[in-house]
């Protein structure tokens, strides 16, 4: 968790966001009046199961989706409204680190290349320049120099994971959003690629929004959490508020359905859990 202090005013805001797909009587609210903040330095969890609206939320805010109602706000700039400046601000500001490391990278780019995008883009460094930026980026996510002109297939997963992150951190962002980045690689790699982004966000002070369904990666990371089910945000609160005393019933469900590492506890809560379905059925 960041040691960083929060700032009082929020540096991301979504508020009452509404999100419908279809048309006519044939319509589905994926996201339905979420609402909350993502403060300066701080990492927000945007937690639920698969279909809850997680990733609908963050294609809002990031524009790959057109919100149906609500405000979504970043550093006082309306993203629903911006302004060519404002657009180029943003995207500079907030970057995005995907889910899939396999097909987030152009196979048919170099990691060079890759990674030094966001600076052809979004500002006026010279190659040169941007050489070296790439290259500090590759070394502060265990990587470097030698792996530039090597193209993704020549990687493993936690290793084009790490390439993803140089690649959002390369630009300087103030924001980092990460939709569910260790979900798709190996237990054993998960844990390292989490352990780089936790220090990444207190080495470059970032404000991180984390979506996830596993608590056990959410309660790791997390400063707040932002409960979702079937679009609507059911609770919020502290890592500690919400891990040592859920309000909804929802927390409390998915808080039961983290494994646990005392297997004969587990079966006995499993059993509980069972006997109490048998009485309410009998």
């Amino acid at each position: 968790m960041s040691s960083q202090p929060l700032a009082s005013r929020p540096l991301l805001t979504v508020d009452g966001l509404v999100k419908r797909f279809g048309s006519g009587n044939r319509t589905h609210t994926a996201v339905d009046k979420v609402s909350f903040e993502l403060r300066a330095g701080e990492v927000l969890g945007l937690v639920g199961e698969s279909g809850s609206g997680k990733s609908t939320t963050v294609r809002c805010l990031m524009g790959l989706e057109r919100p149906d109602a609500g405000t979504l706000d970043y550093d006082g700039i309306n993203l629903r409204r911006l302004t060519y400046a404002q657009q180029r601000r943003f995207r500079s500001e907030v970057q995005m680190v995907f889910q899939d490391p396999y097909s987030s990278l152009n196979p048919r780019m170099t990691i060079g290349r890759i990674v030094a995008e966001p600076l052809r883009v979004n500002t006026k460094l010279s190659s040169s320049a941007r050489r070296d930026r790439v290259v500090e980026m590759l070394e502060l996510v265990g990587l470097g120099a030698e792996h530039l002109d090597r193209y993704p297939r020549s990687f493993s997963g936690g290793q084009r994971q790490r390439i993803a992150i140089a690649r959002a951190l390369v630009s300087g962002p103030r924001v980092l959003v990460c939709d569910e980045p260790v979900s798709a690689l190996d237990v054993s790699v998960q844990a390292q690629v989490l352990n780089l982004l936790k220090d990444m966000q207190e080495k470059l002070s970032l404000s991180v929004l984390f979506i996830a369904h596993d608590l056990a990666v959410v309660r790791y990371l997390c400063d707040r959490l932002v409960i979702l089910q079937n679009g609507v945000a059911v609770e919020q609160g502290s890592r500690d508020e919400v891990y040592g005393d859920p309000q909804h019933p929802y927390t409390r469900a998915l808080l039961e359905a983290v494994p646990r590492a005392d297997p004969a506890g587990e079966r006995m809560r499993r059993q509980s859990r069972l006997e109490l379905i048998e009485t309410r059925t009998a």
